[in-house]
């Protein structure tokens, strides 16, 4: 039942990635037609926007976030000691400078588009230190890394709402917004896309070592082949999406 199950939900993503885009296209063809009038076909269009990153959204709230893992201890497949500290150091400060620079990104979304558009977001040392420490800290705790999540699924619809927006309207250029300083990609879209992938992968990590009494043991066991399933789901998703925005563009 349970296989059968998924096998239907990605029958239907799949389907949902090819078809929306192509029905959206149509949309706006049919608007098109008769620009200088009101049409609901313009509202559909305009509308249609925000439904994929709503879908990610609830998705990876749903399925990325409340990671269970088989916690069971194994001699001689452990990693603690400095392997561990080091480890679990790194990881928490690339999540947290991911997540940072993500939120610089909206920042800058914000400023520009509805504040100044000729603003220039300065995102100096000190600033960058202050909100990695923070967001770090609220990694460490579970309440607060769930509230992190939300946030970043927010900030994620934000993103999308803005490049939607941009593209619409056609009001900016690219190359003076602080997302396409990252890659040199023309579609906005894929760099909002690959930011969220990276930060899905490096939270799911952070909650296999920070799981339980992981680090309050300081003992943390080598994952098991059933642990990794959840990166390949992710990946695999991901990039689902992004034959969607590809097919959309």
């Amino acid at each position: 039942m349970i296989k059968n199950f998924s096998l239907i939900r990605l029958t239907s993503i799949i389907l949902l990635v090819i078809l929306f885009p192509l029905v959206q296209n149509q949309w706006l063809n049919l608007y098109l037609f008769d620009i200088n009038n009101f049409s609901i076909y313009k509202g559909l269009y305009y509308l249609s926007g925000i439904f994929f990153p709503i879908l990610i959204c609830i998705n990876s709230f749903n399925k990325f976030t409340f990671y269970k893992f088989n916690n069971n201890k194994r001699k001689n497949y452990e990693i603690t000691g400095k392997t561990l500290f080091i480890t679990a150091l790194l990881l928490l400060i690339t999540l947290s400078k991911s997540i940072s620079n993500y939120i610089f990104i909206n920042i800058d979304f914000i400023f520009k588009i509805l504040i100044n558009n000729n603003y220039t977001f300065q995102s100096d040392l000190d600033k960058q230190i202050l909100f990695t420490l923070i967001i770090s800290i609220l990694l460490i705790f579970k309440r607060s890394r769930i509230f992190m999540k939300k946030f970043i699924l927010f900030n994620f619809f934000i993103c999308s709402t803005f490049i939607w927006y941009l593209q619409l309207n056609n009001i900016l250029e690219n190359d003076k917004l602080l997302i396409n300083s990252y890659l040199n990609v023309e579609n906005m879209n894929f760099i909002n896309i690959f930011f969220l992938l990276t930060i899905e992968i490096l939270y799911y990590l952070w909650s296999y070592i920070s799981y339980s009494t992981n680090l309050s043991d300081w003992i943390v066991p080598m994952p098991y082949k059933t642990d990794t399933k959840s990166i390949l789901n992710i990946i695999f998703f991901y990039l689902l999406i992004i034959v969607y925005y590809s097919i959309l563009e």
